[in-house]
């Protein structure tokens, strides 16, 4: 699938006055409304500042359809000065406003446009000696605006678009009329809406604080630059109509506390709204505990309790979310970022996805990683749907289904006891999985249904492997190729998989005589735990780390309580489920690999960190070494030396949840020199 990324533009529209401008006012005559208006837009233009008063002795001296002319003073300690504007008049559904003119000395203007015609209305006639010049009746005293061409812009600004309007997912164009107050130094002073969309959702905002950064080359009468008033629209232009159809997706950076106890929440709230930082009140509550959470990174939406979900919608960015109750715990989130994408059909049947909005989101090729990450999570759940049909179909009558909290059990041939025991093994493995990692990361929560089928027969969990992976390229399902498994020992054959994006865990049982393989089902709820709470939206873990820590934890002792003894492998154990004992000891793929790089040789450290999957490394019976060697490479860095490379190994896996680890990540921490470490690696391995 081919996915391009298109950007959105924002169309900025001007409006200049002119003598087309709608003429709204019906009377002629001053009103007792039009002198309240008037005063209001003037303490708007005028506020009181730096020793000045707001106008006073307020007059309007001349009014005609769609305008009127004023006259006002502004006291500044002693000295007053009077000004006289001409201002353009919008009246219409019961609202009255300015919506446009200039004002300056009114000496000066009375000297060019000549005195008002005198007028009844409630400011009185106009001053006694004043008249119109020879030729003016006063009939058309709008075109007065003609001898003041407004102010032209020299710098403009595009607005940002507002994460209010980006997360309603505006579909049109929405315009916003403003009135900017340019002073003679063309510097935009103030400016006000005129008009505009009900919900506002922020775009008045933004086109006020875009328009303040303009720039004009100022508004002159007589050849010297006065104060003007110039209306300017802006159209934001968001999505298209056919945007109706398209699957709209969203990311959030997200920092969080989580808790089964409220009472922890309602105190972290207290905390941060006393001012403590929200990272440090979070400290406290990563991995386990009464609290967990942290900065749990980008994350998709489609991930989130809906509740969770809709209060991070609603969030602004830098703002709280919560504390919001679901599915038993209770959160209170920082949003620190969003991203929010569209995926549109195409006519050729492929899917292209389009950036609406973002913001502190990520950039280039992180910022693709994550979306095309989520677009494979939205595709993999008709998948899923696929292969839950095709697995009822294949194990027919025989399937019986348990759920065990969030697991959803299917299989053709584990007892009830052993279900009991599949179900137990797997919240084994999340203790074990959150001891190792809660120090190193915040963990996201995971509160999502698993499904995990327990296959009677391998053909048949290689049958629903083969339909998942067609239906994710869309080619047709091809079977391996002859032999690829040919000369594997029995103990390295126990072939399992937790398939991404898909919260599938599949097992064949077959090869242990139809009962549970424990070590595969550590081995794939590693992977799935990874997956769902460490690594970052696209950010794939090294081949090497990824396998290696779930080959670690899922042939390490298994204690008789079914506890996980992270890296104890001296010893086998035994598992008993009804009238069935299932013993493991790692102890014997591990002399199955130490024979291998005995006949063979060891594994050159950079070729295994280097590697990556689909290499030939990772084909075939090469694969015992492969695994062999990330098992015991990781084994060595926890516990070899007597843990002295544990801290840098730690840092190394917190670099890999980052999708930063890799070659020269490892170089940084355990080198420059590797050939030490190498060397002890391998002493270590034939100790183990």
């Amino acid at each position: 699938m081919r996915l391009l990324s298109v950007p959105v533009l924002i169309l900025l529209v001007l409006a200049a006055p002119g003598p087309d401008e709608p003429q709204r006012q019906s009377s002629a005559a001053a009103t007792a409304q039009d002198l309240k208006g008037l005063e209001e837009f003037l303490n708007w233009a005028h506020p009181g500042a730096d020793g000045c008063e707001t106008p006073v002795d307020v007059a309007i001296v001349q009014t005609w359809d769609g305008g009127l002319r004023a006259r006002y003073r502004i006291v500044c300690g002693s000295s007053a000065s009077a000004l006289e504007g001409v201002f353009k008049v919008r009246e219409k559904e019961g609202v009255w406003q300015i919506a446009g003119g200039f004002e300056g000395d009114a000496t000066r203007i009375d000297a060019l446009l000549g005195p008002p015609r005198g007028a009844p209305g409630p400011a009185g006639p106009a001053p006694a000696g004043l008249s119109p010049p020879p030729g003016n009746t006063g009939g058309a005293p709008d075109a007065s605006f003609g001898l003041v061409p407004p102010p032209e812009t020299t710098k403009e600004v595009a607005p940002e678009y507002p994460e209010e309007a980006g997360r309603a997912r505006l579909i049109g164009e929405a315009h916003i009329e403003l009135l900017v107050q340019v002073p003679p130094d063309g510097t935009p002073l103030r400016a006000r809406p005129l008009r505009g969309p009900d919900p506002d959702l922020g775009m008045r905002r933004a086109a006020i604080d875009a328009v303040m950064r303009w720039r004009f080359e100022p508004a002159r009468l007589g050849g010297k630059p006065l104060t003007y008033f110039r209306p300017v629209e802006l159209t934001f232009s968001g999505l298209p109509p056919e945007s109706r159809g398209w699957v709209h997706r969203a990311l959030f950076h997200v920092e969080a506390i989580v808790s089964d106890d409220e009472l922890v929440v309602e105190e972290a709230l207290r905390r941060v709204r006393a001012g403590e930082p929200f990272d440090k009140v979070a400290a406290p509550s990563r991995g386990l505990g009464p609290a967990r959470g942290g900065d749990w990174g980008f994350v998709s939406a489609a991930t989130l309790p809906a509740a969770v979900r809709k209060a991070l919608h609603e969030a602004r960015v830098g703002g709280l979310a919560g504390p919001v109750s679901a599915e038993g715990l209770h959160y209170l989130l920082l949003k620190r970022g969003e991203v929010y994408y569209a995926l549109r059909p195409r006519p050729d049947g492929e899917l292209s996805y389009q950036i609406l909005h973002q913001k502190n989101g990520l950039e280039g090729e992180a910022l693709k990683q994550a979306v095309e990450s989520d677009i494979a999570d939205y595709m993999a759940e008709s998948r899923r749907q696929a292969y839950l049909n095709e697995a009822a179909r294949v194990m027919g009558i025989r399937q019986v289904s348990t759920d065990i909290g969030q697991l959803a059990i299917r299989t053709d041939v584990l007892d009830e006891e052993e279900t009991r025991t599949l179900g137990q093994v797997v919240e084994a493995t999340i203790r074990a999985h959150e001891e190792f990692w809660a120090p190193i990361v915040s963990l996201r929560s995971f509160n999502q249904q698993v499904l995990v089928y327990a296959w009677a027969r391998q053909a048949d969990h290689d049958r629903l492997h083969r339909l998942w992976q067609a239906d994710r390229v869309g080619v047709a399902a091809e079977p391996p190729p002859p032999g690829a498994s040919a000369g594997r020992p029995k103990v390295w054959s126990f072939v399992g998989e937790y398939i991404p994006s898909s919260r599938i865990l599949s097992v064949p049982c077959e090869r242990m005589g139809g009962h549970l393989p424990v070590p595969i089902v550590i081995h794939e709820a590693i992977h799935m735990l990874d997956y769902e709470r460490v690594y970052g939206a696209g950010a794939p873990p090294s081949q090497w780390f990824e396998e290696g820590l779930a080959t670690y934890f899922g042939f390490s002792q298994i204690g008789g309580r079914l506890n996980i003894e992270s890296g104890d492998i001296r010893r086998s154990g035994t598992i008993i489920t009804g009238s069935v004992r299932l013993q493991f000891d790692p102890r014997t793929p591990l002399h199955e690999y130490i024979k291998r790089i005995r006949d063979d040789g060891p594994m050159p450290l950079r070729a295994l960190l280097e590697s990556r999957a689909g290499d030939p490394l990772w084909s075939g019976d090469r694969t015992i070494r492969a695994y062999g060697a990330s098992w015991t490479l990781v084994h060595f860095l926890l516990h070899g030396a007597k843990g002295a490379h544990r801290p840098a190994f730690e840092e190394y896996a917190r670099a890999e949840a980052r999708g930063e680890g890799g070659y020269d990540t490892f170089v940084r921490l355990f080198g420059p020199d590797l050939r030490l470490l190498e060397d002890a690696w391998h002493r270590d391995e034939e100790d183990l």
